[in-house]
């Protein structure tokens, strides 16, 4: 058991020391920035701690081997409309077949109507848009009766009026039982290199993450709780905390809460669900500090 958790930690960690992100010295802000919004209103409603979570087809953004819990056929569709008309739409699609499980996403931010502007004038010259896009392909497989490995794949493009640019990155994280209540996870996300739009080339938001998740029955209610707690270190940022609660209540009906500390604009989130027949609708609420407003976040999830 120990040379299998070994395996694990490195399969999830060795290979990012030869990531050009990871350069000694280098600190560079990254570019993508898409990536580093959270989907999914189950977890940005548990304040995005969602690493050691399995069995939900969000994991296909936060952490991989939670997939190989997923049993069945699913789809999903979240909508989030961000601060000044920017608006995001993600897509996954996941089933499982045999100890596999098989994930496809697709994630697209965009913006309209932006004014080009050479100089200081009443009206805009004319009027552009910009657009990223993510398309990934996700693969989970239980390795051990207690660990779940899991692997995805990324296509990036970005486009600001006619200028271009792609790449590929890649997700590799894992999950391990340490009891039926208790897990822990590990994870990075985004390592590959750099994209380059005109000449100018910039770094992937490269995450790690630890993360644990406390998962039992309340008998009092009768319903069902989880406490998770992560650690996040994106490679441009300080260490960041993320803790989150939910309860399921018998009725088929969830309450979230979260707080993501070391943020200067966020840190409160919370988030509803309910549950029919094959259907769920999560919601998740998160103010902002500033001027900047508050966000929403709505996801439809369906069992085939």
């Amino acid at each position: 058991m120990k040379k299998t958790i070994l395996i694990l930690i490195l399969l999830v960690f060795l290979p990012f020391s030869l990531s050009e992100a990871q350069l000694p010295g280098e600190a560079e802000t990254a570019g993508a920035s898409f990536l580093k919004l959270g989907m999914g209103a189950r977890a940005v409603g548990m304040g995005e701690a969602f690493t050691a979570i399995s069995g939900d087809i969000y994991s296909t953004y936060w952490n991989p081997a939670g997939l190989s819990k997923l049993d069945g056929v699913w789809a999903t569709f979240m909508h989030n409309r961000w601060f000044q008309d920017i608006s995001t739409e993600f897509f996954a699609s996941a089933f499982s077949l045999s100890k596999n499980t098989f994930a496809f996403s697709l994630t697209i931010n965009s913006v309209s109507d932006m004014e080009r502007r050479e100089t200081a004038t009443t009206e805009p010259l004319s009027y552009f848009d910009a657009r990223q896009v993510a398309l990934g392909v996700a693969w989970a497989r239980e390795f051990a009766p207690k660990i779940d490995l899991g692997l995805t794949f990324k296509w990036l493009y970005e486009k600001i009026d006619i200028h271009t640019a792609s790449g590929i990155a890649f997700d590799l994280g894992g999950i391990y039982s340490l009891r039926d209540d208790f897990k822990l996870g590990l994870a990075v996300l985004n390592l590959g290199p750099k994209m380059k739009f005109e000449e100018q080339k910039y770094s992937l938001p490269l995450f790690y993450k630890l993360g644990t998740v406390f998962s039992k029955k309340e008998s009092r209610l009768d319903g069902y709780y989880s406490i998770a707690l992560d650690l996040v270190k994106p490679t441009d940022d300080p260490l960041r905390v993320h803790a989150g609660a939910e309860y399921d209540f018998p009725q088929n009906f969830s309450l979230r809460l979260g707080y993501e500390f070391g943020y200067d604009e966020k840190g409160f989130t919370f988030g509803l669900g309910f549950k029919i027949r094959k259907y769920s609708i999560d919601y998740a609420f998160v103010p902002y500090s500033s001027d900047l407003g508050n966000t929403h976040r709505i996801s439809l999830n369906v069992k085939l």
